[in-house]
C-alpha cells in the first residue's frame, strides 16, 4: 500500500505535541511514513521560547520512528487556518493524498491502517469527499451493521484527503453574497448541524478564522461526505485551556471527549449511505440555541453593512 504523508501542525504546546508524535509513533506503518510538521510564527517572546521547545519535540522524533521527517518553522505567526491552507496545499505539490493532525490529537494504534485503507478505498468514489480519524461521542443505533458512518461535517482534529477534492475548495466564497440571503441554501447547509451557516457567517465576516467551516461548504456545494469510523479513533487533548481555540476542560465531563478503548481489531470499509438516525444524533450534538442563532445571523448582517 502506497502511504499517504502524515502532516501534523503544531505552535506553543510541547507537552502536547510530544503525546500526539509517541502514539502516531507507535502506529505500525509510522516507519514507513514520511512526516511533516508544520510549526507556526511567534505572536510574541513567550511564544518564541514555546516555538523552540516544539522544534526540539519535533526534533526528537528525526530518526527511528517515521521514515522521513520535515519540519517546517514559520518566523511569523498565521494562525491555524493559513497554516493548514499553505501546508495542506504545499504537500499536494509532492502527493496526491494527505492526512492531517492537529497537535492535540492523540491518535488510536489503528489510525493510519485506517486512514491509508480508507484513502485507498474511497480515491474513485465521486461521492466522498473526505476521511475522518474523530468521531463525537453520539449514538449509534444497536442495529447499525456497519463499522463506519457517512456524514456532512469534516473531522477537523485528525482527517485526510486527496489532491483533486482539494483543489475544489474555493477559499474566497465567492458565492457568499448570494448565500447570506438564500435562506433555501442555508437551511441545506443547516442538515448536517444549526450552527454551520452562522460559523459561515462568523467566518466571512472575519469574526472567527476557520479553515474547517470553508473545508465544510465546498463538500457541501460539491455534494459530497466524510467517511468516519463509529467509534473515534482519536482523542483530543485540547480542550484544557491550552490553544488559542480552546473552551473547556479536556474531562469527561467536555462534550467532546472520547475514550480510546481499542474497540476495533480493523475496520471494515464499505459503501454506505447516510443514516438519517445517525444524523439526526450529530445534528443534536451541535445543536444551538434557535433564538441565538437569529441573533447571530442579525448581528452579522449588522457587521457587513458596517463594512
Amino acid at each position: 500500500m502506497d502511504l499517504a504523508p502524515i502532516i501534523v501542525f503544531a505552535y506553543n504546546r510541547p507537552e502536547h505535541l510530544i503525546k500526539v508524535l509517541e502514539a502516531l509513533a507507535k502506529n505500525p506503518e509510522a516507519i514507513h511514513s514520511d512526516l511533516f510538521v508544520f510549526i507556526d510564527g511567534p505572536k510574541n517572546e513567550d511564544a518564541l521560547t514555546k516555538q523552540k521547545e516544539v522544534l526540539g519535540v519535533a526534533e526528537r522524533f528525526k530518526i527511528g520512528y517515521f521514515n522521513e521527517v520535515n519540519i517546517y518553522c514559520s518566523n511569523k505567526n498565521r494562525g491555524l487556518s493559513k497554516a493548514v491552507i499553505s501546508g495542506v496545499t504545499n504537500i499536494f505539490e509532492k502527493s496526491d493524498k494527505v492526512i492531517v493532525l492537529e497537535d492535540d490529537s492523540i491518535p488510536d494504534i489503528l489510525f493510519l491502517k485506517y486512514m491509508n485503507e480508507a484513502l485507498d478505498f474511497y480515491k474513485s468514489n465521486n461521492s466522498i469527499w473526505s476521511i475522518g480519524g474523530y468521531t463525537p461521542p453520539i449514538k449509534i443505533p444497536m442495529e447499525y451493521k456497519y463499522e463506519i458512518i457517512k456524514t456532512q461535517r469534516c473531522s477537523s482534529y485528525a482527517w485526510g484527503t486527496w489532491k483533486n477534492r482539494w483543489q475544489k475548495i474555493d477559499w474566497n466564497v465567492k458565492d457568499y453574497a448570494k448565500f447570506r440571503f438564500d435562506f433555501i441554501q442555508r437551511k441545506k447547509f443547516n442538515y448536517w448541524g444549526s450552527d454551520r451557516s452562522s460559523m459561515l457567517d462568523d467566518q466571512m465576516n472575519q469574526r472567527i478564522n476557520s479553515w474547517a467551516i470553508r473545508f465544510d461548504y465546498a463538500m457541501f456545494t460539491n455534494n459530497m461526505y466524510n467517511i468516519v469510523p463509529i467509534y473515534s479513533l482519536v482523542k483530543n487533548i485540547g480542550h484544557d485551556g491550552s490553544g488559542t481555540h480552546s473552551r473547556t476542560n479536556c474531562t469527561a465531563e467536555d462534550d467532546f471527549y472520547v475514550d480510546l478503548n481499542n474497540q476495533y481489531k480493523e475496520i471494515n470499509l464499505q459503501n454506505v449511505e447516510v443514516d438519517e438516525r445517525i444524523r439526526l444524533n450529530f445534528i443534536n450534538f451541535f445543536k444551538y440555541d434557535r433564538v441565538g442563532l437569529i441573533k447571530r445571523y442579525l448581528s452579522n448582517l449588522w457587521v457587513s453593512w458596517r463594512k
